[in-house]
């Protein structure tokens, strides 16, 4: 069966599972012919997979909250890493002395600017600082956290460590990262794996087998990192570097073979975003969304 998915943003290392299960003939093997789309706008996958024009998207876990809807149904985050807001070290004593700081994202609207700023108002009350709203500015700008930083923004928002974090140490680049760990809130830097939920309903052992095949691409990455690197190189045509050799290789380390379809490991998220009062969703509604 032909299936559609659609990626996030561009592709990137994050859909390495994809990329294996094509070249080493996994997802044929269950009989899949996949067909990786890269969409034009950031919601463009998900909206495409409510109205039941593909079958899978992937996106990350907050998306789930924000755009719920009764055809979304989670198969669970098979990607997790760190992130947050990466923070210059030498922006530091501009809170302190309450200056306005400039955030730059690649998405900027009231849900995406009122969780950067928690989590931006958390860390430095940890440091016994007050933060107000007014205080932080978000600029929208592209995915290059560091060149903009460089060139005067003081913090990067919606960063995921594999990638930013990593440049960011080739760079020589001070940085805080501002973490679910150090910040004190629920990890949502991750990846979900979301069907179409009526698909799923129909077509329940064709989704399991899409499910059993990136499980088992993982599986082939985690025993076989070199290969699954030249199968990425090999893929997207991208020049090799040093650089993207370390985002690959800390990439490797994100995915989880053992996903699942879990409400009780994703509640912690919805519950951090009713806490700072971005969403409404009931546990009960957002329980449907998950299959155990």
């Amino acid at each position: 069966m032909k299936l559609k998915l659609a990626i996030e943003w561009f592709l990137n290392p994050d859909h390495l599972p994809f990329i294996i299960g094509m070249r080493e003939g996994i997802f044929n093997k269950y009989r899949i012919e996949l067909d990786l789309i890269v969409p034009d706008e950031h919601y463009d996958g998900l909206d495409e997979l409510i109205a039941g024009n593909i079958q899978f998207a992937t996106n990350e876990p907050l998306h789930l909250i924000e755009q719920f809807h009764e055809h979304f149904l989670s198969l669970g985050s098979y990607f997790e890493t760190k992130g947050g807001v990466l923070f210059k070290k030498s922006s530091y004593d501009k809170v302190k002395k309450g200056e306005r700081i400039i955030v730059t994202t690649p998405v900027s609207n009231d849900v995406t600017n009122t969780i950067g700023f928690e989590i931006i108002r958390r860390y430095f009350a940890k440091e016994g600082f007050e933060v107000t709203r007014d205080q932080v500015v978000f600029e929208p700008n592209g995915f290059e956290h560091i060149k903009y930083m460089k060139e005067g923004a003081d913090a990067g928002w919606l960063y995921f460590y594999n990638f930013e974090g990593i440049e960011a140490q080739h760079e020589g680049f001070e940085v805080l990262y501002l973490d679910a760990k150090n910040t004190g809130f629920a990890n949502f830097s991750a990846l979900d794996l979301f069907v179409n939920k009526p698909f799923y309903e129909a077509n329940t052992q064709v989704c399991q087998d899409f499910d059993t095949a990136v499980k088992e691409s993982i599986a082939f990455m985690n025993a076989h990192p070199q290969e699954a690197m030249a199968h990425y190189y090999a893929y997207t045509q991208e020049e090799k570097s040093p650089l993207m050799d370390d985002i690959l290789l800390a990439t490797l380390e994100c995915f989880d073979v053992n996903y699942a379809s879990s409400y009780e490991k994703s509640l912690p998220i919805l519950h951090f975003f009713k806490e700072i009062g971005i969403t409404s969703l009931e546990d009960e509604t957002f329980k449907t969304a998950f299959l155990h």
